[in-house]
This record gives C-alpha cells, structure tokens and sequence, in this order.
C-alpha cells in the first residue's frame, strides 16, 4: 500500500515538473516569476536586472570614439543565398535600419527605426527597443543588453548578450559575441559577417536613461 502511494506521488511530481518545463519552454516565462516585461512604448526590459556592467558604470571620456551627439546606424537586407544579413542603402524601403544611441553614463538603447514615426522621436523614446550598458577596454567596445525571443521554437525567458565591437572615427563594426544561459555565459565566438554601424548626425536627441 504504502509502495502504491510512493509511486503515485512519484508521478504527480513528475507531471508537474514537466508542465512547469513545458511552460517555459513554449515561452509563458512570466507565470511563476517575471524574467521580462514590455514598457508602454513597447520595449522588453528585465524583471529583474542582472547586467554585469552596471556594477561598474563606465564614464565615457572626451577623447573617447564613441560621441552621445550622434547615433550610429545600420541599414540591411537579408540575402536569402548566402543566409546571413548584408550591408543595404538606407533609401532603400525594403531595408532594415538599426541604431544604437550611447549616453555619457554608460548606457546604451538599441532598436529599429520603423516607418510610422519621425526617425528623432524614435531615437528620443527611451522607453522603446532594448537597453543595455557599455564600456571601452583597449580600444574595443563591448555592449552588455538585455533580450527575449518571442514565438516559435526558438522562443525563451529573456538573455543577456555581450557584443564586441571594433571602434573607429567612422562607426562601429561587430567582432565577437557572447551569449548567456541561465546566468552562465559561453566564450567569446568570432563573427565572420557584419554589417557596420555608421555615425549618423542626429540634432535634437534628448532624454536620461532610468535604467
């Protein structure tokens, strides 16, 4: 009698956790604690913030290549041949547009420019895209942000990325990455491919990060 209860309460524990797996798997992330939540404006931030370089806030410098005047922007198509994302002419409407705004406090947003709004308002809109921290180390640029996939097989609970970039008067061009999981980051991985980030002239930005 007493082997039959065991067993019984064996399998019940069994089937809550593999409910509690499949849940987070199939992304309802935030039903037993909130890993991310979407800002009004329609950004994913952290439920809990567990940035590396926010424990050490990098001050960005005078002489530094990295200005907080401009933002640095990216234009793509995705090439269907060789899979990967390649350089496109931001006139183009099929492009893709990114940019990257630095603050002089160590913070860094990141999004995409969509059609519906003035480019400035959306580089103004702290409360959209992804955000982040960054710091200068021997002349290379690392960007730490926060980021959630959502939908499909690929979808999960929110990471933390780390990005290399090479500096120059020019912009900015992505050498390495690191990827998190479950707090533990892998090695530096080599990006063979990337399409650079241009200086962009930008007059009216505004806004301090609350991040």
């Amino acid at each position: 009698m007493k082997s039959k209860t065991l067993y019984s309460r064996l399998v019940q524990l069994l089937l809550l956790l593999i409910t509690i797996v499949t849940l987070n798997s199939c992304g309802f992330c935030n039903v037993f604690s909130k890993q991310y939540y979407f800002t009004d404006n329609g950004g994913v931030r952290p439920g809990k913030t567990k940035f590396d370089l926010s424990k050490n806030i990098y001050d960005l410098k005078k002489d530094d290549f990295i200005k907080t005047n401009v933002v640095y922007q990216s234009c793509s198509k995705w090439n269907k041949e060789a899979l990967r994302y390649e350089a496109a002419d931001c006139s183009d409407a099929t492009a893709t547009i990114s940019f990257i705004r630095f603050f002089e406090n160590g913070r860094v947003l990141i999004n995409s420019i969509s059609d519906d709004k003035l480019p400035l308002d959306q580089y103004n809109n702290l409360e959209g895209g992804t955000v982040g921290y960054y710091k200068i180390e021997e002349n290379e640029l690392i960007i730490e942000y926060f980021s959630v996939n959502i939908g499909g097989m690929a979808s999960d609970c929110g990471k933390y990325y780390v990005d290399k970039y090479k500096l120059s008067g020019e912009g900015i061009e992505l050498q390495e990455i690191r990827r998190s999981d479950n707090g533990i980051f892998y090695g530096w991985r080599k990006v063979e491919h990337s399409v650079p980030y241009i200086k962009n002239g930008a007059e009216g930005l505004k806004g301090d990060p609350t991040w």
